[in-house]
């Protein structure tokens, strides 16, 4: 790891260990202490200009929330929309915690992002989030007007379980030709194969590096509830066999993610196939580091994301 990032792992389990022992609702304890976490390093409000506004749209089953920032309302722009969906094992985290970043990105690129709150696991297991996100994709495309952007100019992006919904929405026939990228940030893409497939797995899975392999398997219990096949592409989308129907796709992932290998394995795959796709390993960090913007080289990654994001939609 870089030196800014072993010292916020220190900091990160300093306070996860304070939190012990968890007792009573352990789902609600062990959010409320992924929410402090995110908080707690997010770093300042560095584009106070971008604009937020909170909304819900209809779900399959209830009302789902969503956050609009806007680094234009000018509605004759049409600008590029990006649909985002978080991370945190598919249980964890929620709209506020990822404001920095998207807030950060909106203004670089130039793009108006949507985040979606999608139902939770394990008291709403697969496919509830699938079918929120895919939901949430329909409603921006549906309404893109509304939201200043270009119908077709939509793309999607997530973050770890975030990253896996993204990635299987533009894998599925019913997204063809309707997204003009996608961006995975250190997405979750095989919950299949054994942990010993993958050696950045092995390497940074112990808990020195922030994601551990136990906090990988208690999300894919919790998303998969143990009654699916794990090897199906919508829940590992590393075993899609449809390459033909996915846009251009661009990764981001640190060197001391345990998911880096998975990443790199779908990248080889996707280029294999023709897709235009790149990936950028960044030297020391760990998984998650774009929503730590406390740490002065994560706001650099950021905008070198924003620019991938310039670059690809055209966005300015």
């Amino acid at each position: 790891m870089d030196s800014a990032s072993a010292e916020l792992v220190g900091k990160i389990n300093a306070m996860l260990y304070a939190a012990l022992p968890i007792e009573g609702d352990v789902m609600a304890e062990t959010r409320k202490a992924a929410r402090a976490v995110f908080k707690a390093f997010a770093g300042p409000d560095f584009y106070p200009e971008v604009r937020t506004k909170d909304l819900t749209f209809p779900g399959p089953e209830s009302e789902i929330p969503l956050r609009a920032y806007f680094n234009s309302e000018d509605k004759s722009q049409k600008v590029p929309l990006i649909v985002f969906y978080h991370g945190g094992g598919w249980a964890l985290n929620g709209l506020d915690d990822y404001d920095g970043l998207l807030k950060s990105l909106s203004a670089q690129s130039g793009a108006n992002i949507m985040s979606v709150a999608y139902r939770l696991a394990p008291e709403h297991p697969f496919p509830d989030a699938l079918n929120d996100a895919q939901a949430a994709l329909d409603y921006v495309i549906d309404n893109a007007a509304d939201f200043g952007g270009d119908p077709n100019c939509v793309a999607v992006m997530g973050d770890s379980a975030g990253g896996n919904l993204a990635a299987v929405l533009a894998q599925s026939a019913e997204n063809k030709n309707k997204l003009a990228a996608q961006f995975l940030l250190y997405p979750m893409l095989d919950v299949f194969n054994a942990h010993t497939v993958y050696p950045s797995r092995l390497a940074y899975g112990d808990g020195a590096h922030f994601l551990t392999r136990a906090a990988i398997d208690k999300s894919v219990e919790d998303y998969t509830g143990g009654d699916h096949d794990l090897d199906t592409p919508r829940i590992s989308p590393l075993f899609t066999t449809s390459t033909d129907l996915l846009p251009p796709t661009y990764i981001m992932v640190g060197e001391c993610d345990p998911l880096r290998d998975e990443s790199r394995a779908y990248i080889d795959k996707l280029k294999a196939s023709g897709v235009p796709a790149e990936m950028d390993c960044i030297p020391g960090a760990i998984h998650a580091f774009l929503s730590f913007g406390i740490m002065e080289n994560v706001r650099g990654y950021r905008s070198q994301l924003a620019q991938q994001i310039q670059r690809r939609l055209n966005a300015s």
